[in-house]
C-alpha cells in the first residue's frame, strides 16, 4: 500500500511543472501575437527607434489635412506635455506607455493606455484655447501631477508653423503646481 506522505512531493512537482507549462504557453502565444502587429512596441525602446522616437512625438500635418499626434505616456509625465493642433481638424492620436496603464479623456474620448500597445483614437477639438488633460488610472504617489496640454490653434496658424509643438510658450511651475 501506498503511503500518502510519499506521494505529496510528487504531487507538488506536478503541479509547480503544469503552473509553469501554462506561464510558458501564454508568454508564447502573446509572442506570436505581438510579430508582426503595427500596434504592438517594445516599451524598453521606445525612445530609441520607430513610430515613437523623441523626433517624430508631437503633431505633424498629413497630406489629407488631418493631424497625427503621437505621445508617450510615462509614469507622471505626457511625452511632449503639450501639443498643438488645428482647431475643426481631424486628430489621429497614437499613443502608448512606457511603463503602466494610463487612462484619460480628449474631447470626450476615453483612451486607454498600456504598455507595448499603440492605442489610436480620432477626436477633433472645435474652439481654440488650451485644451488640458489629466490621467485617470492611478500610475503612483505622482499620478494626481500627471498632465498632458492639447493647444488648439487656428488652421492658418498652424499650417503656417507659428504654433509648432517646440515653440508654444512653456508653463511656469508655480502657475501648474496651483492649479
Amino acid at each position: 500500500m501506498i503511503r500518502l506522505t510519499n506521494v505529496r512531493p510528487y504531487l507538488i512537482v506536478l503541479v509547480a511543472s503544469l503552473l509553469y507549462a501554462v506561464a510558458r504557453l501564454s508568454f508564447s502565444i502573446e509572442a506570436l501575437r505581438s510579430m508582426g502587429n503595427p500596434n504592438h512596441v517594445d516599451p524598453a525602446s521606445l525612445h530609441l527607434r520607430g513610430e515613437f522616437v523623441e523626433s517624430h512625438l508631437g503633431s505633424a500635418l498629413n497630406a489629407d489635412g488631418s493631424v497625427t499626434a503621437r505621445i508617450i505616456a510615462q509614469r507622471y509625465l505626457f511625452v511632449p506635455s503639450r501639443i498643438a493642433v488645428p482647431v475643426g481638424v481631424p486628430v489621429r492620436l497614437r499613443i502608448t506607455s512606457a511603463d503602466v496603464p494610463h487612462a484619460f479623456r480628449v474631447a470626450g474620448v476615453k483612451v486607454k493606455v498600456v504598455p507595448g500597445i499603440v492605442t489610436e483614437v480620432h477626436f477633433q477639438l472645435s474652439s481654440p484655447g488650451d485644451y488640458d488633460v489629466y490621467c485617470e488610472e492611478f500610475c503612483g504617489p505622482g499620478h494626481h501631477a500627471m498632465m498632458e496640454r492639447f493647444v488648439a490653434v487656428p488652421k492658418k496658424d498652424f499650417a503656417a508653423g507659428h504654433f509648432s509643438d517646440s515653440n508654444v510658450e512653456p508653463e511656469s511651475e508655480v502657475s501648474r503646481g496651483s492649479r
